[in-house]
């Protein structure tokens, strides 16, 4: 709705323009004399006390130069009485006559960042704030100087236009501004129809855009870089409003009337009904483009005869001659602060540490790294302002490749906080509180905090009732207390709630506490970030086993793996073993099955497979129970001799304690897991045993 009305509006704009152009030849001609002295206040009030005399009174040399401009305007309408008025000297915001080009102020602004065409235009697409011409297909009344646009943030597409063009000239490039016309969406800034860079549409889906009533008429600015300077190789044009490149032959620029820089202005004079793709951008070429100052070539828009009903042999001599003064306008300066770089991103590629991209923000010192699937870590984001602890740390992990599920973590120097997804406990949050250095709590390592409070969230198991499902635990560890609240039952106001205080310590040494998995959670983001301290320390590049240029090792790997693969290949063809085999030939059954055969061979098969998943299971019980046997053994050890121990020794203990815990805490769901799967994996060889062709005939019906 808003870009139906802003249409209807430019075109009863358009309608009252045109009503007030239809007027006769005569009346024409008297209106392209008149002055601009008439009433050219800019619409836009500006505080002219700070201003400098330069914007408000002009030289002797340019009231010189404004004479010449008005007697080169005055050619051009008589040899070219069907174009468009030329843009040669609208007033400035002090409502004073400036020439376009003493407009222009080369700048080279002394930030990295703007010393490139695509970060200067990216600079003013983003800091400054479009504004429509009052007319879509006339000129604007006033052009203001790029100080002024800077100040005010906003401006239109030759206020756009001028500064870029002050920014890249003084870069090196070379530059123009380019009056000329464009279609509606360049005009208007919309890029609704634009294709998405990151989409691809066939040219079938990309909708064509539709013919309007002013197309051709509308009035734009952009910027013109030739190539040749700073190693430009083919010129090219920028739409100061996005900030985009574009070709030279792009279909959004419809035709070009003037270019013009600090020293000189150009007229096109080729032929643009077919828009600018058949333009020549050559301009010392004096048939395609007509100069305004030339030091060596008088105008030659009119014959010598008829030039002489303009100009005098003494006003001749003067535009040869006559230099274009330096620019009014004050140097242009970008506060440090409105050019200073918020974000910085980074992308990454073949790094063993799997990260990809790296974003920090300069205003807030967060530092952002995003790993690929495959870290040691499981790590999938880290956010922090340092890699040192109580720092303030932001880890996302991939959940599904965790044993325990832990999504998030959020760590601050006072507390932190996991987050969990799919786990069989429904535990979804664990949230920790640390004290303070000193105090007598428990410790998990040297340079951690004492923990001082856990607090552990559960999702609702819908397989108990709800007075026996658990959903909060609270460990209030120096006052050794658990506080545990069920789930609110239906109908209910109030949840069941219980507390356990831990008795005194027995005297036998036998039932003294060791750490647990929970108490290893800050032990766990230390080691973390002693991790990613190495690998920022000594970053090393993966190598593609598929490039045997770079990688010598991986292509001898490779190949010895292929030979390997090979015999294994030959080999097992050679054996191609039956898992029957053993089975049918302790049962001394060669050829064809009977059924008493069949249910032999299969309850003997069950029987083996059954005693193997046993053995398994009692494996991995007893080097559980050993893991905890030599656990309890090093943390008696530990407290008989605590106060004879170093540092370093207790360190050890402690990092000893956590490796063993982890392997525990592994040998636990390596043995819960197989209980669990053992019913299946025992059913699912029943299956294959009744499918099998050996024993199909007689155990199909069974």
């Amino acid at each position: 709705m808003d870009a139906l009305e802003e249409k209807e509006e430019d075109e009863q704009r358009v309608e009252e323009k045109l009503k007030g152009l239809a007027v006769s030849d005569d009346l024409q001609h008297v209106e392209t004399k008149v002055s601009v002295e008439q009433d050219c206040v800019p619409k836009h009030s500006v505080d002219m006390s700070q201003l400098p005399s330069s914007y408000k009174t002009n030289s002797p040399k340019e009231k010189q130069l404004l004479h010449i401009a008005d007697n080169f305007l005055q050619q051009y309408i008589h040899l070219c009485p069907d174009r468009k008025p030329l843009f040669l000297h609208p007033v400035n915001e002090c409502g004073v006559e400036k020439f376009v080009s003493t407009t222009v102020r080369p700048t080279l602004l002394p930030y990295m960042e703007l010393y490139d065409w695509d970060g200067c235009a990216s600079f003013i697409a983003d800091y400054l704030v479009m504004e429509p011409l009052e007319c879509p297909i006339t000129l604007p009344s006033a052009l203001y100087s790029p100080t002024t646009t800077l100040k005010r943030q906003r401006g239109n597409c030759f206020d756009f236009s001028l500064l870029l063009c002050s920014m890249l000239i003084g870069a090196g490039y070379d530059a123009y501004c380019v009056q000329g016309y464009a279609t509606l969406e360049t005009c208007t800034l919309d890029e609704t129809q634009e294709l998405c860079p990151l989409l691809r549409k066939t040219p079938e889906e990309a909708e064509k855009p539709k013919r309007e009533p002013l197309h051709g008429l509308r009035v734009h600015a952009w910027v013109l870089v030739l190539s040749g300077k700073r190693e430009v190789p083919e010129s090219f044009f920028i739409n100061p409003f996005t900030g985009n490149r574009h070709n030279t032959t792009d279909k959004r620029f419809l035709g070009i009337e003037s270019v013009w820089n600090h020293r000189n202005y150009w007229v096109n004079m080729q032929d643009c009904r077919h828009g600018c793709k058949d333009l020549t951008f050559d301009l010392g070429d004096a048939i395609r483009w007509e100069i305004m100052l030339s030091e060596s070539n008088p105008l030659q828009l009119l014959p010598e005869e008829e030039e002489e009903l303009f100009d005098s042999d003494t006003e001749r001599e003067k535009r040869m001659s006559f230099d274009m003064p330096p620019s009014w306008v004050a140097p242009v300066r970008i506060p440090p602060r409105d050019a200073e770089v918020v974000e910085v991103r980074e992308w990454f590629e073949n790094r063993e540490d799997i990260l990809v991209r790296r974003e920090v923000n300069k205003q807030t010192q967060l530092t952002t790294d995003y790993f690929n699937k495959g870290h040691s870590l499981c790590l999938k984001a880290h956010t922090y302002t340092s890699l040192e602890p109580k720092t303030g740390h932001t880890m996302e992990f991939y959940s599904e490749v965790r044993v325990d599920g832990l999504q998030k973590r959020v760590e601050t120097a006072s507390e932190m906080t996991e987050y969990f997804v799919g786990r069989d406990d429904f535990l979804y949050l664990r949230h920790v509180d640390f004290g303070k250095q000193g105090e007598e709590t428990q410790r998990i390592d040297t340079n951690s905090q004492p923990i001082v409070q856990i607090k552990e969230c559960f999702h609702r198991n819908p397989e108990k009732a709800a007075d026996e499902d658990v959903a909060e635990y609270i460990f209030l560890i120096a006052e050794e207390d658990i506080h545990l609240t069920y789930h609110l039952k239906d109908k209910y106001i109030t949840a069941s709630k219980k507390l356990f205080h831990k008795l005194p310590e027995r005297t036998s040494k036998e039932h003294k506490d060791f750490m647990t998995p929970e108490t290893c959670i800050t032990y766990q983001v230390l080691t973390i970030l002693k991790i990613r301290q190495t690998e920022e320390a000594d970053i090393k590049l993966s190598v593609s086993i598929y490039n045997r240029e770079r990688n010598e090792e991986s292509r001898r790997q490779h190949e010895a793996m292929e030979n390997t693969m090979k015999d294994e290949l030959l080999g097992q063809k050679e054996q191609d073993l039956d898992y029957l085999s053993p089975f049918l030939i302790r049962n001394g059954c060669r050829d064809k099955l009977n059924q008493e055969q069949a249910l032999r061979v299969r309850d003997d098969c069950l029987t083996d497979f059954k005693h193997h998943l046993t053995y398994k299971v009692n494996l991995i019980q007893a080097r559980l129970e050993k893991a905890v046997e030599e656990l309890q053994k090093r943390h008696l050890w530990f407290q008989e001799n605590k106060n004879q121990l170093s540092t370093k020794e207790k360190d050890d203990y402690l990092s000893s304690c956590s490796e063993s815990m982890f392997h525990i805490n592994l040998l636990e769901q390596r043995l819960n897991r197989e209980k669990r799967m053992a019913p299946q994996k025992y059913l699912a060889l029943e299956d294959k045993l009744r499918m099998d062709p050996h024993l199909a005939e007689h155990l199909g019906y069974i």
